[in-house]
């Protein structure tokens, strides 16, 4: 199965970014693993477009480095179209 996920932007009002690159390539790599290894939502299954998905809050400490915020956005948005179980 081949699945294209496209996300236009992701907004943090009020988060800084230290390395964006590295946000990215971390958000890519773990939401990529979590495709893979779980599957997408049935919901998705036949191909849509969302204005955004909802996939539950982050937990932020100050300073956080990019890798591990974008490996937390990633986890979100797996909670928001991932496969139910």
């Amino acid at each position: 199965m081949k699945i294209n996920v496209h996300i236009e932007r992701v907004i943090l009002d009020g988060v800084p970014v230290d390395r964006p690159r590295l946000l990215r390539g971390a958000l890519e790599k773990e939401l990529t693993h979590q495709l893979t290894q779980g599957g997408l939502s049935a919901e998705f299954g036949h191909g849509c477009a969302v204005p955004y998905v909802a996939g539950g809050g982050i937990g932020l400490r100050e300073n956080d480095p990019s890798a591990r915020l974008g490996t937390q956005i990633a986890n979100a948005v797996y909670r928001g179209i991932g496969a139910r179980k």
